[in-house]
């Protein structure tokens, strides 16, 4: 049974796939879930006023709660995607990371660099990539 879980979202209807797929992991009663949402980084020649708006993440929090029987939570954080979900991942200890990916392939996934596909590379635990 899994007892730590990141399940990384983006807010997209891709997001909903991937939520759907926890109905299938066994997660202890005594684990804990936690959805995270990686802001992009701010690039320099951006106003420092620009909005950088979230999703809204309660929806995703609320349906975790219904299906899982263990604590679950949001973490927002800020940088490169797949490195913050990488790194955050080891320090709460996660067993698992769930994440989406958009389907990308060949040349494509190369120039649009694959967040999925860098964490499957990088992550310190076993890696769901589910496909949206």
């Amino acid at each position: 049974m899994l007892k730590t879980m990141l399940v990384a979202v983006d807010g997209s209807g891709a997001a909903q796939g991937v939520l759907q797929s926890l109905r299938w992991l066994q997660v202890s009663h005594d684990g804990q879930v936690q959805l995270v949402y990686v802001h992009p980084p701010i690039v320099a020649d951006s106003p420092l006023d620009a909005p950088h708006p979230e999703p809204d993440l309660a929806p995703c929090l609320a349906f975790c709660q219904q299906i899982l029987p263990c604590a679950c939570s949001i973490k927002i954080l800020t940088g490169d995607p797949a490195e913050e979900i990488v790194a955050w991942a080891g320090v709460i200890g996660a067993q698992l990371i769930l994440i989406g990916s958009r389907g990308l392939t060949g040349v494509e996934r190369i120039l649009r660099r694959s967040v999925s596909a860098q964490v499957v590379a990088d992550a310190p635990c076993a890696v769901l990539v589910v496909h949206g």
